[in-house]
């Protein structure tokens, strides 16, 4: 693949070319999961809404590994900059050590709280059962869950986006062809249910970790396990970690609206409306998509500009992507309108479970612009080495803004309130997000 020199040319132009690969990605992992979805729905709405009490953890693991690879993919991309190699390797390979230790950690405390934990976020007695027999097989796989975003962000914060493209879409071509199978048990293989979901998935996250590891091994030579020195390994990991934790607290905000979405949802509309989340969060994918992959071209156009000292352009991307998402949030806004409810229908032919996941994909798109700001200006500062302000904006804009919104939501309005209460509040974010980013986004802003 021809490797381009993001220090010159148009910046849209960059855009564009780094970003189709992980939209084309995405939409693969949007695939992979609406898949699920479709095939879990045919067991039952109690299934569905175990599938939607799970969310919530897996996408904080998720969120702890991606402030990992956001820690490396930070450091790497100004490597690369500099034209540092060995740094790469050190980055990519620690990085990987680092979060085989995390894995560890998460499978023990994982299997050992899940009643503690999904009875907390409302499960009940017909639930519960469901989630653990997802969640047992989940965490005892985690390591291909959550291993290969740390080699995935490195090839990109080298300016190689096809290769994770390709490993997602592995993962999601194995996870669709797996899905009947092994839940509904075709062929030789027996009817599992929702345990057939995890175990299709993790063979498919499986499958997806060795090519990524392959690539990252045999093309980009970034997985190497000689140091200079002894302290190096040390290094790497500070590096990565003083990025890393403030990218994870950051990653784990939204995680912790959702929890709190899926908890204020199940006492004010129950078992339908949580089931309507797990529908409305996995179509919602389908307009995340682009934002998705522009927010994984900034880590190499970005960190490679500012590596060189080519701050300009630094500014003038940050300035497209804000003009960018406005645009982009009214036109799916107004899409929205039109489809949300024929969307929902594919998922389940319970009309409450219908109208409710409407109103949280009307709501909840509306609102995405300040979400789409956010997140960019977060991975931009991110990126640049500068992690207190994605912190300032992401802690504070949930913990103060966001989530004392939603509950004000719920006294007033109960399930809309709640989806009123989290749009307003990400819109109110995403403009503080760009008044920060205008003024602290320079140099000498340490």
């Amino acid at each position: 693949m021809k490797e381009h020199n993001l220090l010159k040319g148009s910046i849209t132009k960059h855009l564009i070319r780094l970003a189709l690969p992980s939209i084309g990605g995405m939409a693969s992992f949007v695939v992979f999961n609406l898949t699920d979805t479709y095939f879990v729905s045919q067991l039952g709405t109690n299934a569905l809404a175990a599938m939607g009490f799970t969310f919530p953890v897996v996408l904080i693991v998720g969120a702890i590994s991606s402030g990992i690879s956001m820690g490396a993919a930070s450091l790497l991309s100004r490597a690369k900059g500099a034209g540092d190699h060995h740094k790469m390797e050190r980055i990519a390979t620690d990085g990987i050590l680092l979060s085989l230790i995390f894995v560890v950690l998460v499978s023990i405390i994982g299997l050992f709280t899940m009643d503690e934990v999904f009875t907390l976020l409302g499960a009940d007695a017909e639930v519960l059962p469901l989630v653990k027999q997802y969640m047992t097989i989940w965490y005892g796989c985690v390591f291909v869950f959550v291993m290969p975003p740390v080699t995935d962000s490195c090839m990109r914060a080298s300016g190689d986006m096809l290769r994770p493209f390709i490993v997602m879409m592995i993962c999601a071509v194995f996870n669709i062809v797996l899905d009947p199978f092994l839940i509904h048990g075709y062929w030789i293989f027996p009817a599992l249910g929702i345990k057939g979901a995890a175990l299709a998935t993790m063979i498919a996250r499986f499958l997806g970790m060795i090519a990524t590891l392959s690539f990252a091994h045999f093309h980009h030579h970034l997985i190497s396990f000689k140091y200079k020195n002894a302290k190096e390994l040390i290094e790497s990991w500070k590096g990565i970690l003083q990025i890393g934790i403030p990218s994870t607290t950051v990653m784990l905000m939204p995680q912790l609206l959702r929890t709190i979405l899926t908890t204020l949802v199940s006492s004010a509309g129950g078992t339908a409306a949580v089931a309507a989340i797990a529908v409305g969060t996995r179509t919602e994918s389908f307009v995340t998509m682009i934002p998705y992959g522009i927010g994984l071209a900034l880590v190499p156009l970005v960190g490679q500009n500012w590596g060189a000292k080519k701050y300009e352009r630094v500014y003038e991307t940050r300035n497209k992507v804000i003009k960018f998402s406005v645009i982009y949030g009214l036109l799916v806004f107004m899409i929205s309108i039109f489809l949300a409810k024929p969307v929902a229908r594919i998922f389940t032919d319970d009309e409450t479970v219908v109208i409710l996941a409407a109103q949280y994909l009307w709501i909840m798109i509306f609102g995405m612009t300040g979400l789409m700001i956010t997140n960019w200006m977060s991975r931009i500062f991110t990126t640049l080495g500068r992690p207190k302000w994605t912190v300032l904006i992401n802690v504070v804009g949930i913990l103060v803004i966001v989530i004392p919104l939603a509950f004000l939501g719920k006294i007033i309005g109960n399930y809309i309130g709640i989806l009123i209460g989290i749009c307003l509040g990400q819109l109110i974010v995403g403009g503080w997000s760009v008044f920060l980013a205008k003024r602290k986004m320079n140099p000498d802003s340490y």
